[in-house]
């Protein structure tokens, strides 16, 4: 029990993680089989009331807001709330105001609603709305869990991150590239830089897109993104010098840890932004479907070592490691460039 403790304490990070992502599939099934979801179409001068609730809302005003070259940046919904469970003595009922925003949804005893579409006429809309208090709040709950015990991770004691780490440093001061590793990062870091200014939206930009989310989401996934080629290079090359094979795995192990991490970070700020868009923090979009399944076989890759239950140093596990860097990678140009091009959804602007 000691020793057990002693290892629990040592991996705090590695724990922490597993517990996060354990929190967060729990707030999902709470939402999934006890939260109340959906659609409600409102027209001017009509009263609806929300199915299995004594809230009606009713329409006082749409309106655009254009920005100064005349294109959409805003969209301003002003509802009026009959809440019939709330009697007051003089109407019998309380009746409160309330505007929907995009990107900011208006909460209201439990409910929250979005602006999701309008009619041409501009007289009606409709708005997304759910009521799920429980849910959403375990699973952001596993949100911030989830971002402590990835920064945890990096200094949790006597990991498997830095033993490699150590064993890759000394096996380069030895042969003296250490500048290589400093140069390395330094283009990493360039790379990034450069594909996110290329794949960001440029004004005018939708509505939905006007929040500062969607620079730290689009900065953070390509960074993802370009370790993963990174790792995909090192594979080539570790396939074609095998003198050089092992010290290339190791590195390619080294640089999956922070790819890993900011592809989940990226995908959970998008769930956070999408939660303030849409009243909903998964979709089963398309992209965001991918980016899920690109997430969860980096993951299985990460788990190599103990997946494929041999030495880490072993020739024929060293191949197969490659391999896999190399062929992974197809899943994350099908996600960046496939899905957009051929399976389209919400996020056919990116």
């Amino acid at each position: 029990m000691q020793w057990s403790l002693s290892s629990m304490q040592s991996k705090f990070g590695t724990w922490l993680l597993h517990i996060a992502l354990g929190t967060i599939v729990l707030g999902a099934c709470v939402t999934y089989f006890f939260g109340e979801q959906g659609e409600i179409h409102l027209r001017a001068d009509q009263a609806i009331r929300l199915p299995n609730s004594e809230i009606s809302l009713f329409l006082w005003d749409f309106q655009i807001v254009n920005d100064a070259e005349g294109n959409p940046a805003d969209y301003i919904t002003e509802l009026r709330l009959l809440d019939r469970g709330a009697k007051n003595k003089e109407q019998g009922l309380v009746v409160d105001e309330g505007v929907v925003r995009m990107n900011k949804p208006l909460k209201y005893h439990g409910y929250r609603f979005c602006q999701s579409d309008y009619d041409s006429d501009m007289r009606g809309v409709v708005l997304s709305y759910n009521h799920d208090p429980w849910g959403i709040g375990i699973t952001y709950a596993g949100y911030a869990l989830l971002l402590i015990s990835m920064i945890a991770f990096f200094f949790q004691k006597h990991s498997y991150f830095r033993s490699l780490f150590h064993r890759l440093t000394t096996q380069w001061s030895r042969s003296k590239p250490v500048s290589l590793l400093s140069a390395l990062a330094v283009l990493i870091i360039i790379l990034a830089i450069i594909m996110t200014h290329v794949v960001t939206p440029k004004p005018p930009l939708q509505p939905v897109l006007q929040t500062p989310l969607l620079g730290i989401h689009v900065s953070v996934i390509m960074l993802a993104y370009t370790l993963f080629a990174v790792i995909m290079i090192n594979g080539i090359l570790g396939l074609c010098l095998p003198k050089k094979r092992e010290q290339l795995m190791h590195l390619s192990q080294i640089l999956l840890y922070p790819a890993l991490f900011c592809l989940t970070a990226g995908i959970f700020i998008g769930a956070v932004w999408a939660n303030m868009s849409w009243g909903r923090y998964w979709g089963w979009d398309p992209k965001e479907t991918w980016a899920l399944i690109t997430m969860l076989v980096y993951a299985l890759l990460l788990h190599f070592p103990w997946l494929l239950k041999s030495k880490i140093n072993n020739h024929k596990s060293q191949i197969i490691y490659h391999i896999a860097c190399v062929i992974d990678f197809a899943l994350v140009l099908f996600t960046y460039f496939g899905v957009s091009y051929l399976l389209g959804g919400l996020h056919s602007y990116a």
